[in-house]
């Protein structure tokens, strides 16, 4: 049984930290268009959520959407990367964290995009210094 502390920031002593795993398929038209994964604990499905709406919602190629900026909120802070997202959601009156450069804070997404054209693309997330090759 989960500890109360698993909804906290902070595990109390001797608990172990949430760990799951999250491999994802975003199927859109009929077929299947992302599949993406991370390992890690409570941002993790942020991070897979915040790459499908990147590919899907803004039309970003799978690279660009694993090395875009993310957020995440967690014991009513928003934890950003993005300097003018936090700004606007300051201003907004929500406490802002500020990360100066990507952080593993934020998930470690691999990804693979299969375009309209049947090719591939992949991308392995920086901050968890990842990286992809399509081999044809």
């Amino acid at each position: 049984m989960l500890g109360e502390s698993h909804l906290t920031s902070e595990p109390r002593p001797g608990e172990r930290l949430m760990s799951l795993m999250a491999p994802s398929v975003l199927q859109q038209d009929g077929r299947s268009r992302l599949v993406l994964g991370s390992a890690g604990s409570r941002r993790l499905h942020g991070a897979i959520l915040q790459v499908v709406a990147n590919v899907a919602g803004r039309g970003l190629g799978v690279n660009d959407a694993v090395e875009a900026s993310r957020m995440h909120v967690e014991a009513g802070i928003v934890h950003c990367e993005d300097a003018a997202a936090g700004d606007e959601i300051e201003a907004a009156g929500y406490p802002v964290v500020r990360w100066r450069e990507r952080n593993l804070f934020f998930g470690g997404v691999s990804a693979v995009e299969i375009r309209e054209d049947g090719s591939l693309a992949a991308a392995g997330d920086p901050r968890r210094g990842g990286a992809a090759v399509v081999v044809d």
